[in-house]
């Protein structure tokens, strides 16, 4: 990513697409069931601190590897692909610019051989 984002948009990249995208997500019949029994509240927490680090942020991270925390889910492609549009969507709600949406979707699909089961 050349510019910063985190410095350009603050907490509305991070904790604000977070806090967006799970809103999105958890009304979607195809990916709610995944969120049943979870912390939701963590998980966001979780997100916005991933979303930190892949825009330029310091690395606050601590949650688990990425493969490991979702091995169990049997996210399909067609899950991830509803995943990214919920991502776009969260984006534009947040008036981020599509350049630089576009980049946080790139990064967040370098991930999905880690999350995706075939």
């Amino acid at each position: 990513m050349q510019t910063n984002l985190y410095l350009k948009y603050g907490s509305r990249v991070t904790s604000g697409m977070a806090e967006c995208m799970y809103d999105r997500v958890l009304i979607d019949p195809e990916l709610s069931p995944f969120f049943d029994g979870v912390n939701i509240d963590a998980l966001r927490d979780h997100v916005a601190d991933f979303l930190t680090v892949v825009t330029g942020g310091p690395n606050m991270y601590r949650g688990r590897d990425i493969r490991e925390a979702h091995a169990h889910l049997k996210i399909s492609k067609a899950h991830f692909e509803r995943l990214i549009v919920h991502i776009g969507a969260a984006a534009a709600d947040l008036d981020i610019e599509a350049d630089d949406a576009a980049a946080i979707i790139t990064a967040v699909r370098g991930l999905e051989n880690k999350v995706v089961i075939n």
